[in-house]
C-alpha cells in the first residue's frame, strides 16, 4: 500500500483554526489508539467539524496521518530548539544539544509516536522515511553543520561532521533510551547528568583541534 503525501486542496481560503484543531484531533487519537483504531468519523467529532471539512484538505486517512507526523517532527526539532548560540563553549553546547536530543527521543509523546511507527511501518514503508527525513535526518544535519562551523573556528577539528554527529547522537541516547523504550524508570538526574559530561568530554578529547 502507498502512504500518501498530505494533500492541498485548492478552493476556498482555509480556516487557520480548523487546521489547528484537526491535525490535535488526529495528533491525540492516533497517538493515543494507533492508526488502524482511528477513524475519521472520530477526528472530526473530536475537532468539532465534518468529515467532508477534513477530506476537503486531506485525500485520505494516510494522508491525514502524514500531515499529523510531519507537523509533530517539525515542532520536535524546530530550528530554536537546536540552535547554540555562536559564542556558547562547545563543551557547554555538546551537552544542550545532548540534553535536548535526549527531551525529544525519551520523551512520552516521542515514545507513544515510536509505538504508532512500528506498528504501522510493515503496512506503509513510507511512514517511517517521513519521520526519519523530517525529524531524524534534519537533526543529524544540524549537528553536522554545527560541527563543520567550529572546525572552521579551530575550535574542533572534525574531519567527518556527519559521521561524528551520528556517533555523538547515537552515544548520547545508550541507556536512557533503552529505559524509554522498554517503560523502565528513567536514570537517576545526576546519573543522566555525568553521562552527558562524559560523553562531551570524550568527544572533544577525540576531535581537539591540532596545535602548532
Amino acid at each position: 500500500m502507498t502512504f500518501a503525501e498530505p494533500t492541498i486542496r485548492r478552493g476556498r481560503p482555509r480556516d487557520a483554526a480548523k487546521d489547528e484543531a484537526i491535525l490535535q484531533a488526529a495528533g491525540d487519537l492516533f497517538m493515543e489508539h494507533g492508526y488502524e483504531a482511528v477513524s475519521v468519523d472520530a477526528v472530526a467529532q473530536k475537532a468539532g467539524v465534518s468529515k467532508a471539512t477534513i477530506y476537503a484538505r486531506y485525500a485520505d486517512k494516510d494522508a491525514l496521518f502524514a500531515a499529523v507526523l510531519r507537523q509533530e517532527c517539525e515542532r520536535a526539532v524546530s530550528p530554536d530548539s537546536f540552535l547554540p548560540a555562536p559564542d556558547q563553549p562547545v563543551r557547554d553546547t555538546l551537552i544542550l544539544l545532548a540534553t535536548r536530543f535526549l527531551d525529544l527521543v525519551t520523551g512520552e509523546k516521542a515514545m507513544q509516536m515510536n509505538r504508532v511507527l512500528v506498528a504501522e511501518t510493515a503496512r506503509a514503508p513510507r511512514m517511517a522515511e517521513l519521520f526519519y527525513e523530517t525529524a531524524v535526518l534534519n537533526l543529524k544535519n544540524r549537528v553536522a553543520d554545527w560541527l563543520r562551523a567550529e572546525t572552521v573556528k579551530g575550535r574542533l577539528n572534525v574531519r567527518d561532521p556527519d559521521g561524528a554527529a551520528w556517533r555523538y547522537l547515537g552515544g548520547v541516547k545508550g541507556e536512557a533510551h533503552l529505559r524509554a523504550s522498554f517503560g523502565l524508570p528513567p536514570i537517576e538526574p545526576e546519573r543522566l547528568k555525568a553521562h552527558l559530561e562524559a560523553a562531551a568530554d570524550e568527544f572533544i578529547r577525540a576531535h581537539a583541534p591540532e596545535r602548532p
